[in-house]
Formats: structure tokens, sequence, C-alpha cells
């Protein structure tokens, strides 16, 4: 119940009336002279909705007693001053205007009428005090919004550049409705109604594309409940924080991928392998590539051209594995490619492309080659370090058949 100062000086049968009509809907906190009056709003200033002073005209310290509480307003604690009339001051009374009197009251007006004035006078100095602050707000880097309980925009403290019209008044529209990109407004809806029904508040971040360039959001929403606890709306807070999901995505790709060749890294491998555990996307295929004779160029033709030979060898894979084939750098010249959905007869077809595809990656100094095998898991509930195990056991068989072969053929040159 809010809290109203009335200061009256002599009791009589109409101010004894006016108390049973504003007790039925306030606090009343009665003083009788400009002591009291003085030490009521410095003790209770805060906690005061109005301050009714009955016949102000017939106050010799009423002017004085106006102006300290206009002096004590501020934006965010305006205390308004009713001056409380009858027919025979009402003119003198009228004059207080001028002075910071904003709304008056006649001995004589109906119950409902100046319980209403009162009422109309609370709310309208809260509004005041709301735009005032508003006005302040827009000054932040931040967009603050409230929303009611349909997601409609109730107040936004500025625009920004993802709507259909920056200029226009956003006041009882929704997302749907102001939105450029509606995947966000569906979610910015989803959203609200996620709020309004559970009560809680939430934090996500959306990315918005235009002609202007793309931003990153974060969006804080948090619920508006009445002291009973229902929700009446929502209250939320729009951050760009373009710099700092641009940096975040940078130092996230440098973590996961290898800086020679721009592929994933162990790292990565090893943290998605989780995710494999009892759901293996069968059926599976792994394969396993090595640089062949990696150390004999490096040793003989320095470590740029080694680095070189690992570049090729990249290529020699990404021009044949298909385009949602994961494939990873494990460290050194062993490269490692998963294919989720292929069975071992195309796994065994890539592996084959790939050796044939070393053919165009030479040199006047070298050429690139690769031994490589593959494996296909068919049971989703096999982990998926058993399947490079036994893809890198394919890879070291076709690895000593090369062997065999080139020692084969280095004794038939000798003879």
């Amino acid at each position: 119940m809010k809290n109203i100062a009335f200061l009256y000086e002599k009791e009589s049968l109409r101010s004894q009336r006016l108390f049973e009509v504003l007790g039925s809907e306030f606090n009343l906190l009665p003083v009788h002279n400009e002591e009291e009056a003085k030490k009521l709003l410095k003790t209770k200033f805060n906690d005061l909705a109005v301050f009714i002073i009955d016949t102000p005209a017939e106050k010799p310290y009423a002017k004085r007693l106006i102006s300290s509480i206009v002096k004590k307003n501020t934006f965010m604690f305006a205390l308004p001053i009713i001056a409380l009339s009858d027919v025979e001051h009402a003119i003198d009374d009228d004059c207080f205007y001028d002075d910071g009197v904003v709304a008056m009251i006649r001995y004589g007006d109906s119950k409902r009428t100046i319980l209403q004035r009162i009422k109309n006078t609370i709310k309208f100095a809260n509004a005041t005090s709301f735009d005032d602050f508003s006005d302040m707000l827009k000054a932040l880097p931040s967009l603050i919004y409230l929303k009611d309980t349909h997601g409609r925009y109730a107040f936004c403290s500025q625009s920004w550049h993802h709507l259909y019209d920056p200029n226009q008044s956003i006041r009882g529209l929704t997302d749907m409705e102001i939105r450029k990109d509606k995947k966000n407004a569906r979610l910015a809806q989803e959203k609200d109604r996620r709020v309004v029904k559970s009560g809680k508040g939430m934090s996500y971040l959306i990315k918005e594309e235009d002609e202007e360039g793309t931003d990153y959001l974060q969006i804080i929403k948090e619920p508006v409940k009445d002291a009973k606890g229902k929700v009446t709306g929502i209250i939320a807070i729009i951050n760009n924080v373009t710099q700092e999901e641009l940096l975040r995505q940078e130092l996230r790709r440098k973590s996961i991928t290898d800086e020679l060749t721009g592929l994933y890294n162990r790292n990565y491998f090893e943290e998605i392998a989780v995710s494999y555990k009892g759901n293996l996307s069968v059926p599976l295929t792994v394969i396993i590539a090595d640089c062949d004779g990696l150390k004999r160029i490096n040793d003989r033709y320095g470590h740029a051209a080694g680095d070189e030979y690992i570049r090729w060898a990249k290529d020699a894979m990404k021009a044949v594995l298909p385009a949602e084939a994961k494939l990873f750098r494990m460290g050194g010249d062993e490269f490692l490619a998963v294919l989720p959905h292929t069975k071992r007869a195309k796994g065994q077809a890539y592996v084959n492309a790939i050796v044939e595809e070393t053919k165009n990656y030479h040199n006047d100094q070298f050429a690139l080659r690769l031994s490589a095998g593959s494996y296909t898991a068919t049971n989703k509930g096999q982990s998926i370090e058993a399947a490079v195990s036994l893809a890198d056991k394919a890879m070291y068989r076709m690895k000593d058949r090369q062997n065999a072969k080139s020692r084969t053929a280095k004794k038939t040159e000798k003879k």
C-alpha cells in the first residue's frame, strides 16, 4: 500500500471524511505544521507516493515547503504535490501550479474522482521519471528493451540496423513484424515464450548478417514479475560482442587446427572421439595415410621442402575425399580421415584413388609417395580408437608391400 503524506492544520468533518476515502486505498501519514512536514520529508521522502496539502493558500509556509520538495525531486525519485482545495479558496490555490503543484482535488468531489486523480498523478510522475531514465539509457552501448508476455515491445532504449526500418517506432510490435532475419525473429519469440512459461531468465548468442556486415549479439532475458510472482513481461539487454566472438572463434580455430596444413589436429580428434563412443554413424570408414620418405627429404633438401611434401599429401587427400569427410593431421607425416556412412568397398576405392592422385605431385627433386589403409566399422558400439588402430595396420601392410616392391626393383636394376 502506497504512503501518502497529508498536511492539514485542524480537524474538521470534511478532513475526517477525506481520511476515510483515502484510507481505503492508501496508507496516510498525517502532519499538521511545517516542522512536522519537514521531519517527515527528511525521514520518509523516498517512501512517499504523493504529498497532499490542504488549502495551501491559507498557509504562509506553503511556498517554502513546496519549493523544498521540488528541490529534492530527481528523475528517479519525484514526489508529486497535490493541492486540496474548496470553493472558497479554489482561485488562490490554483496559483500554486506555478510553484510545483501538479494536480488538485476538491472537497466535495466523489470518492471515485479523488482516488482516480491521485492514482493518475502517481502514474504520471512515474512515467515522467521513466522517460527521463530512458533518455539516459540511450547513452549506453547496450540496447535495453521491455516486452509484454505476448512478445510485443513496450520500450526499447535505441534502434539497431537489423530492423526493416530503424527509424520506426517498434512499440506494440513483435519481432516477426520488425526484424529482417526471420530465423532470429522466430528464435526470439521461442525464447520469450520459454521465459514467460518458466519464469526463469536466459542468455544466448545470435549472429545477424545484412548489407552492413556481420554482428554477434549476446541477448540476456529476465522475467518481470508482479508482487505475487506472476510474470508480466520480459526485460532484456543486447550486447554487441562481435569483437569478442571473432577473437574466441579465432582462438578456437587455432586450438583445433594444424598450422601447416589447415586441417584439424590431433587435439580435435581426441575431443570429438568422445562423441563417437557408442554412437558411430555406421558404416563408418577410417583412412590412415602416411608420407613415405619424409625423413629423407628433410635430411637432403631441408625442412621447407619437407613442409611442402606434407602439404602435397594434404592436397592429394582433399582432392579425392568427399566434402563430408573429416580430415586430420595427426602429427608428423600421418593423416587420418573419418568418413561416416561409407561402406568398405567405397572406403577402399578412396584409398586407391589417393595413391593414384599422388602421381600428380612432384618436382625435379622428389615425388610424393603415400601409404594408406582403411577400415570400415559396421557396429555403432565399436570404439573409434579400435577402428583407427585397424586402419593403421592396413596402412602398414601397404607400406610393407611398397617397400618390398622397391627392394625388388633395386635388385633388378643391379642385375
